[in-house]
């Protein structure tokens, strides 16, 4: 069986990777953190739960995703940190178009819930589709470390 190396790889190029993605976990984390004060102790200086929460999900059943995303994001991070997250083209292509396909759907939704949707209140839930996009630039951000380093990897 070959395994994929990522020893060709330039060490400053995935660690940009490793940034953003850090970043953008701890803007989700902070996203998570903040709605579960507002349930369990709410506090005056964050926006109030039902700002956070666009009804969609019970909050037990939004918490429990939540937490599963969080967990899977730390674990790509980790072993991007690790070198052990290889690159691949098929894995880029398909993080690309969901991920763009996300961002933009949310992207509407914020514009449309700020104009010409403010009546709909799914669409009037600023925090939650801020943070939807933080979710989507987390998988354009892992495109772009699969598509711009599977060519650099090897087969051993």
């Amino acid at each position: 069986m070959h395994a994929l190396r990522t020893s060709q790889l330039p060490i400053a190029a995935p660690r940009i990777h490793c940034v953003l993605l850090a970043l953008l976990i701890a803007a989700f984390l902070f996203r998570v953190c903040a709605q579960a004060i507002q349930a369990w102790r709410p506090v005056a200086w964050l926006p109030p739960f039902e700002s956070w929460h666009s009804a969609t999900l019970p909050y037990s059943l939004l918490l429990g995703s939540q937490l599963a995303i969080l967990a899977a994001q730390l674990w790509v991070l980790v072993a991007m940190l690790r070198g052990r997250h290889c690159p691949r083209k098929w894995l880029g292509v398909t993080l690309l178009v969901l991920g763009a396909a996300y961002f933009t759907f949310m992207l509407f939704r914020l514009v449309g819930g700020l104009t010409f949707l403010r009546h709909l209140p799914w669409f009037q839930a600023v925090l939650p589709t801020v943070f939807h996009l933080v979710l989507a630039a987390f998988l354009l951000v892992l495109a772009d470390f699969h598509l711009r380093f599977q060519a650099r990897t090897r087969v051993t």
